[in-house]
């Protein structure tokens, strides 16, 4: 059995879904069925009852899944303990982001931390909403950047607000609305919005459509992109209004389209940083140090 293989069997119990197993780490939908079969072959016992729609654990399964558990954290810490005990080299650290926004905030705090800790590689992978709860929880990055964490997998982590602020309008020229230096709500959800798909932020889709509600409106959302830079060529080509953190405006199209406050709004975000504390020094360290600068500014 390889260890490092086991969250194929954890995401297999909890989704029931071979195809969502697959997505989720990034393998074939081959590669987790050979997996699970050589699993059961080598414990032999049946873990899974394939006869029903969708997929059932068994009472094996359910133990194993238990144990599976405790098993990867275990191994997970004496990984990084027997890191540790190299003091010729210190542990990387490794940042999930899911936005160009997340890297403007830490760029120049990173560029002193490099410059204090030399010895202290600081890799960066981007993910979306919904992968970066995951990707912290199999331990693919020591820590996240985002809004709206998926709470089963974040809700026991350390956290670390980065920046609060509000969502504006991002409004294209030629549009009714493009000169305005205040949006009404009213105004706002008079005209059709593109926002970025479900798919990719998660759990912040359903909260803006909650922030949209406690506004007193449904919004009139007629499209939807994969990525910031879609979402921007939709505003552009079909002239319809899209949200933007207040802290963020793509400068490559500046004079074609504006971000505009909006009156009265509960469009509000949270950033921040998920993570675990205790397991690596470096990142302890990177934490330590981000606090007090974020404390500074």
């Amino acid at each position: 059995m390889k260890i490092e293989k086991l969250p194929y069997f954890i995401d297999l119990y909890e989704t029931r879904s071979y195809t969502k197993t697959a997505r989720n780490n990034y393998i074939s939908q081959t590669s987790v069925t050979q997996f699970i079969n050589s699993l059961e072959e080598e414990l032999q016992v049946k873990l899974f009852d394939r006869t029903t729609l969708p997929i059932q654990p068994t009472a094996a399964g359910t133990r194993f899944y238990q144990d599976a558990k405790a098993l990867l954290r275990q191994y997970q810490r004496i990984k990084e303990g027997l890191a540790v005990l190299d003091r010729n080299a210190a542990l990387p650290v490794r940042l999930c982001y899911t936005s160009k926004i997340d890297l403007q905030i830490l760029l120049p705090f990173v560029t002193g931390f490099k410059t204090r800790h030399p010895d202290v590689a600081v890799d960066v992978e981007q993910a979306t909403f919904k992968e970066a709860s995951k990707a912290l929880w199999v331990r693919r990055c020591d820590a996240v950047i985002g809004i709206d964490f998926e709470p089963e997998y974040t809700g026991q982590l350390e956290s670390l607000t980065m920046y609060q602020g509000g969502y504006q309008a991002l409004v294209p020229e030629g549009h009714p609305l493009f000169g305005r230096d205040a949006i009404r709500t009213d105004e706002l959800y008079h005209y059709p919005l593109v926002m970025l798909s479900p798919h990719v932020i998660g759990r912040s889709y359903e909260g803006m459509l909650e922030h949209a509600r406690q506004d007193g409106y449904y919004p009139n959302i007629q499209r939807t992109a994969n990525d910031m830079d879609g979402e921007l060529f939709l505003i552009l080509t079909e002239g319809l209004i899209g949200f933007v953190p207040d802290n963020y405006f793509p400068q490559e199209y500046a004079g074609r389209m504006r971000r505009i406050p909006i009156e009265g709004s509960h469009h509000r975000f949270q950033l921040e940083m998920k993570y675990r504390s205790g397991e690596n020094p470096s990142l302890d360290l990177f934490v330590e140090e981000l606090a007090a600068y974020l404390k500074s500014e």
